[in-house]
């Protein structure tokens, strides 16, 4: 933990960190410990000198607000927000992007969503499908006017 905070100058450690897969995980069951209040007292003052950050909420708000931002500035330069998964000036925001989108779906499906993200991205003209759905009467009209067209039958 101190030679990445060292390395990072902090210790938001993600839960998959890929360089040590066992430190992130360490670092989550601190956190888990300290809500629980099963953490130690002189374990939770050694984290606490070092800077440990213990709620991690705020910060996924103020990640939210950076990449919303930054999906304005998108649109501002191409006009729209089909942001490609694999976006290679800004990969971040292409994962975001893809994982509003998911949950968008998840809260139709009765899963947890914060509305407030989803009415904002709305009012931006945020686009939740990357293919047009095309209905099924529109897709049967244009084969049978295909069909028609080369004497088909």
């Amino acid at each position: 933990l101190l030679e990445y905070k060292a390395q990072h100058g902090h210790t938001l450690i993600p839960r998959k960190y890929d360089k040590n897969p066992r430190l992130g995980i360490w670092v989550q069951v601190q956190r888990r410990s300290h809500r629980q209040k099963k953490l130690l007292s002189n374990r939770f003052l050694r984290l606490e000198c070092i800077g440990f950050v213990w709620c991690t909420q705020r910060l996924n708000e103020a990640n939210w607000e950076l990449m919303f931002q930054s999906l304005l500035e998108y649109k501002a330069q191409h006009g729209h927000t089909l942001i490609p998964r694999k976006y290679d000036k800004n990969p971040r925001l292409g994962i975001w992007v893809q994982t509003q989108r998911k949950m968008h779906r998840n809260m139709h499906s009765n899963k947890k969503a914060s509305s407030n993200r989803v009415l904002r991205l709305k009012a931006i003209g945020f686009a939740w499908y990357l293919v047009k759905r095309v209905p099924w009467e529109s897709k049967i009209n244009t084969a049978t006017h295909w069909f028609q067209c080369f004497n088909c039958s």
